[in-house]
């Protein structure tokens, strides 16, 4: 199952897999309290591609770009 992670939160579960990275962003982004303006990784490579389908094995994370502060 494809697993979701931004900063200390992360979200395992099998219905991310066949969802675009975009989809999970809009269904889980408040939840894994996901930035706007956040940088995105597919299994440890940075990627623009919101409509790339998951798959069983991988891993997202959205991450915050170094020197911004929480709002």
């Amino acid at each position: 199952m494809a697993t979701l992670v931004c900063g200390c939160n992360e979200l395992s579960n099998p219905s991310f897999d066949g969802k675009t990275i975009a989809e999970v962003k809009t269904q889980y982004g408040q939840v894994l309290n996901v930035p706007d303006d956040c940088t995105v990784l597919l299994n440890d490579v940075e990627t623009t591609n919101l409509n790339q389908p998951l798959r069983a094995d991988d891993r997202v994370e959205f991450v915050k770009k170094s020197g911004t502060k929480g709002a």
